[in-house]
């Protein structure tokens, strides 16, 4: 009985851990987000311009708009994350 509780806690921490990651992933959250009201192509043309700071405010003013998606906190910051990194 042990063995199987502590099997089963290790799927399921397994899970989690799948499933923070993928939540993290800057390059899919930019892919699934920006996407919904855009294609990629103004983006890619900025890679290496924009710095972190000025990653931040694009994405701030384009949550804002009426139909952007829903985006919290923490893939907002990857998504800037990942955004900032790229270089053309």
């Amino acid at each position: 009985m042990r063995r199987s509780n502590l099997s089963l806690a290790t799927a399921i921490a397994v899970c989690l851990v799948s499933v923070w990651a993928f939540a993290v992933d800057g390059e899919a959250l930019v892919q699934q987000t920006c996407t919904k009201c855009h294609d990629l192509t103004r983006v890619r043309a900025a890679f290496g311009v924009k710095d972190q700071a000025a990653w931040s405010t694009t994405v701030v003013r384009m949550l804002a708009k009426p139909n952007a998606p829903a985006v919290g906190a923490e893939e907002q910051a990857a998504i800037i994350g990942w955004l900032s990194a790229q270089k053309k």
